[in-house]
């Protein structure tokens, strides 16, 4: 089971989406690392997670409407792990082109936010031609499957993957209206954003946070049964398959939590692979390997590779 370190990793004393992060677990050995790009305000391709930049770096505002001259000047994540600058694309790309072939972790590259795709895949064609990098060391995915179809018309020989698992904000407010979606913050993880997971693990975890931020029991009972079907995996479909297999995608990433045995081996049946989000204890590492997934996200690499041994690559 291949392990990727998810944001390079989460080690006390590391931020994620750093260059030094990206440089300690390559220096331990990982086999891939994964990362999150999205556009500021003047065109730059940056590299963060949240679309909010006070929930991962020390601004504020939504990094869409950051120029930047103001993101060089933050600093990513906590500055208490290490003070750290957030990275723009080309630097991220010059840590992978510096390290040999042999040595040179695969880069997992989501396409965080909108219109990525295009640009970060012309970005990547100029390491391509300049022979810093190579076609085979990229995996672009993004839950924006119109990034990965853009971004392919640029690298039309690059591997890509469709992520899903998570709950689509606009789906969701087709259902719900105004009301519904004024709450999503406050029920959802990631509740600002396009792709918004559940806070909890558990449906009567959800459940509880839903009723109470919530009176009217009608629109109560949409968000709650839109929760049961993302914890149940209905997202998961042959849709979803037939998708990837048309738009020659390398592999479907998922959801640790609603990831099930079946739908790996019918993803293995169209010759897809299976990478699977963020698994950081040893019994959810165990159970991937278990439901024999190809590879999961993981931001403790050093420890998963100690734990798994010989299953882990």
């Amino acid at each position: 089971m291949l392990l990727i370190g998810h944001r390079g990793c989460a080690y006390p004393g590391y931020n994620q989406n750093t260059i030094r992060s990206f440089e300690k677990v390559t220096s331990e050995g990982v086999p891939a690392i994964e990362f999150d790009v999205q556009l500021c305000a003047d065109g730059r391709l940056v590299v963060v997670h949240n679309l909010d930049l006070e929930e991962v770096s020390t601004g504020t505002g939504e990094v869409s409407n950051t120029d930047s001259a103001t993101l060089k000047s933050l600093y990513a994540g906590n500055p208490e792990r290490g003070k750290d600058r957030i990275p723009f694309l080309e630097e991220v790309f010059d840590f992978f082109a510096s390290k040999e072939p042999g040595v040179r972790p695969v880069i997992h590259m989501e396409l965080k936010g909108k219109n990525t795709g295009t640009k970060a895949g012309e970005l990547f064609n100029q390491y391509v031609d300049g022979g810093k990098l190579e076609v085979s060391d990229m995996l672009a995915s993004s839950f924006n499957w119109d990034e990965l179809r853009a971004f392919r018309e640029v690298c039309p020989t690059a591997g890509i993957a469709l992520l899903d698992g998570a709950i689509r904000r606009d789906r969701l407010v087709e259902k719900t209206g105004p009301q519904g979606e004024a709450l999503f913050g406050e029920v959802f993880a990631y509740g600002n954003e396009d792709y918004m997971l559940p806070r909890f693990p558990d449906l009567a975890g959800n459940r509880a946070l839903v009723e109470k931020a919530c009176p009217d029991q009608d629109l109560s009972r949409i968000l709650i049964q839109e929760i049961q079907a993302c914890l149940e995996g209905q997202y998961y479909t042959d849709e979803l398959l037939e998708t990837a297999v048309e738009m020659q995608a390398a592999s479907v990433n998922l959801w640790y939590k609603t990831t099930s045995a079946d739908f790996v081996a019918k993803a293995h049946a169209r010759g897809l692979a299976v990478f699977v989000y963020t698994v950081n204890t040893l019994a959810e590492w165990k159970d991937m390997l278990n439901m024999k997934v190809d590879g999961v996200f993981t931001d403790f690499y050093a420890e998963a590779k100690r734990s798994l041994g010989d299953s882990a690559s």
